[in-house]
C-alpha cells in the first residue's frame, strides 16, 4: 500500500512523505486504494487518498487552539469517478479528532451508501493524542448522520466539512 501511494506520489514533489514509521494507514484495500494520514508534528499534517493508482493529497496545519476534545478538521469528501466523463460514485472524507474516544462509527444504523469507518490513534512526544478517521459514501445524496466515538464523548457531522 505504501510503495503504491509513494509511486503515485512522485508527480507530486512538494509533498514529501516520511519513512513509513510516521504514517497513519487508516484504511488498506487491494489492489492499491486506502488513507494514508502523516504529520510532520502534532499540528501540520498531509493526508493521502489513493484509488486505483490515483492518489489525492492534501496538506494544511490544526488550530492553534486544543480543545480536550473535539473535531479539529473534516475534509470536504474528495469525489472519484468510475470513468471519465461520469459523475463521482465515491466521495471520500477525513476527519482528524483531539484525544482518543474511538473506535468511531455511525451514530446509529449507517446509511444505505456510506461505506465502513476506519480510524487509528497518533500520540506524539508532547503526549497529544489524535484521532485519525477515514470513511465514504456512495451517493452524492444520503441522509445527514453523524459520526461518534465509542465514549460517546465526541460526535459531528459526517458530510459537513470545516475548513
Amino acid at each position: 500500500m505504501l510503495a503504491s501511494v509513494r509511486k503515485s506520489m512522485k508527480s507530486l514533489p512538494s509533498h514529501e512523505m516520511p519513512s513509513d514509521d510516521f504514517v497513519a494507514v487508516l484504511r488498506r484495500d487491494a489492489p492499491d486504494a486506502g488513507e494514508l494520514l502523516w504529520m510532520k508534528d502534532d499540528r501540520a499534517y498531509c493526508s493521502a487518498i489513493v484509488r486505483e493508482g490515483l492518489a489525492r493529497i492534501e496538506c494544511g496545519v490544526l488550530p492553534e487552539s486544543r480543545p480536550r476534545k473535539g473535531v479539529l478538521k473534516v475534509t470536504t469528501g474528495e469525489p472519484y469517478q468510475d470513468k471519465p466523463g461520469q459523475q463521482p460514485s465515491l466521495f471520500v472524507f477525513l476527519a482528524i479528532v483531539e484525544g482518543e474516544h474511538g473506535p468511531y462509527d455511525y451514530k446509529g444504523a449507517a446509511p444505505e451508501a456510506a461505506g465502513p469507518v476506519h480510524d487509528a490513534v497518533v500520540t506524539f512526544a508532547s503526549g497529544r493524542k489524535l484521532g485519525l478517521i477515514s470513511y465514504e459514501k456512495h451517493s452524492r445524496q444520503i441522509p445527514e448522520t453523524e459520526i461518534c466515538g465509542a465514549d460517546g464523548a465526541v460526535c459531528f457531522p459526517a458530510y459537513y466539512p470545516n475548513r
